[in-house]
């Protein structure tokens, strides 16, 4: 029987998908020892973890944890209350149930040990040994401490990795959902030569897609933007400085990170020439952000090395007169807009199957720079490119 959903849920994720990653995360933390996992998530953004556990999340920093305990449901701590059900309300609530409530906003100082009460207290009616942390640096400092400080006879351990190593992987059902997401990109930046014209400020353009990305169903956005004019370094902006009004001959890069429906993430980035045909000094460099993308990806297979690829690609770079890499260019992407695997030092995650991976690729060097932005799923058959933008310059 087909699952039946309340109106008021906007692109649910299935019950057998929720029920699965419960499942396969409760069988880890067994063979690990540990009683129970907390998360904690502020903003949709960041803090996937809370998401992936319970298909709510937390908006605007009004904190939400999760405690997912080795056997049983999950039980929800919210920023809110009472009564305890004002938020997540029960009657939305896909799997688990509301554990406590309390009005703890982070400018008020005299909260701050509020949300860990409600953990020790579980723990001590539990009797828990061993307490895990998903995403333990997006924890508040202040929460770990209270538990910490209250339960001196629990380990407290980083669950992160185990989390990762899970979550990492996506199943067919987030599949669908990442492809979802990667349509509505593909949508919006269609519609990207029409809004970037001469005389229109990046702000305008950026208000534009994130209407239509709202309008088709999206989420979340991350919205990175550079224009400049033609022969000078083309730098990527957030959304603070994105003033500039565009002229004619301008170039420009559009990055859209940005979850669709389910609130998964993938991104795609495009240059443009605004308000004319791309020189072809432009579109060589254009060709060669390409090779370097293709000789990337080409990388990115079951088993690999995430230093070694990052170090292979420097080398890469290097031989072609570009700037190393030394910032984030090639991560995983789910429920968090930069999740891991990262490609970059320190990285112990081994590339899998089924991972979602960003590929953000910027050759830059005193001639100036070019940029590219897409989302591969990795599979047997190597990295399969999610979106059908036509890997061109557009012309606005």
């Amino acid at each position: 029987m087909a699952e039946v959903f309340h109106e008021r849920l906007k692109s649910p994720i299935p019950r057998r998908e929720l029920e699965r990653r419960g499942t396969r995360l409760q069988e880890k933390m067994k063979e690990a020892g540990i009683d129970c996992i907390v998360a904690q998530n502020i903003t949709q953004y960041m803090g996937g973890c809370n998401r992936w556990l319970t298909d709510t999340t937390a908006e605007n920093n009004y904190p939400q944890s999760t405690i997912l305990p080795s056997e049983g449901e999950v039980g929800y701590i919210a920023c809110s209350g009472p009564p305890l059900d004002l938020y997540p309300p029960s009657h939305l609530l896909r799997i688990g149930k509301p554990y406590g409530a309390a009005p703890y906003f982070s400018p008020f100082n005299f909260t701050h040990t509020w949300e860990g009460r409600f953990v020790v207290q579980w723990a001590r009616e539990n009797h828990a040994r061993k307490i895990g942390v998903a995403g333990m640096e997006m924890f508040f400092w202040n929460y770990y401490k209270y538990i910490k400080d209250h339960l001196p006879d629990v380990e407290i351990v980083d669950a992160s990795s185990l989390f990762d190593e899970i979550r990492a992987v996506k199943s067919q059902d987030e599949i669908e959902f990442l492809k979802k997401s990667a349509d509505i990109q593909d949508k919006v930046m269609g519609y990207i030569p029409a809004i970037a014209q001469p005389g229109v400020r990046e702000y305008e353009i950026r208000s534009r897609a994130m209407e239509l990305i709202t309008d088709l169903g999206g989420e979340e956005m991350v919205i990175l933007m550079g224009s400049c004019e033609k022969g000078e370094q083309l730098h990527l902006y957030s959304g603070f400085f994105q003033n500039r009004t565009l002229e004619k001959g301008d170039v420009m890069y559009i990055q859209l990170t940005c979850s669709g429906p389910g609130g998964m993430f993938t991104t795609l980035g495009r240059m443009f020439s605004v308000g004319c045909k791309p020189d072809p000094v432009m579109e060589d460099r254009w060709e060669e952000a390409l090779a370097a993308q293709q000789f990337l990806t080409g990388m990115l297979l079951e088993g690999g090395d995430p230093e070694k690829i990052f170090s292979e690609y420097n080398q890469y770079l290097e031989r072609n007169g570009y700037e190393k890499e030394k910032g984030l260019f090639a991560f995983g992407q789910g429920y968090d807009h930069v999740e891991r695997p990262s490609i970059q030092p320190g990285e112990t995650m081994r590339l899998k199957n089924n991972m979602c991976m960003a590929v953000n690729t910027r050759l830059k060097n005193l001639m100036g720079s070019v940029y590219c932005g897409e989302t591969y799923l990795l599979g047997e058959n190597g990295p399969e490119r999610l979106h059908k933008t036509p890997a061109i310059i557009f012309r606005t």
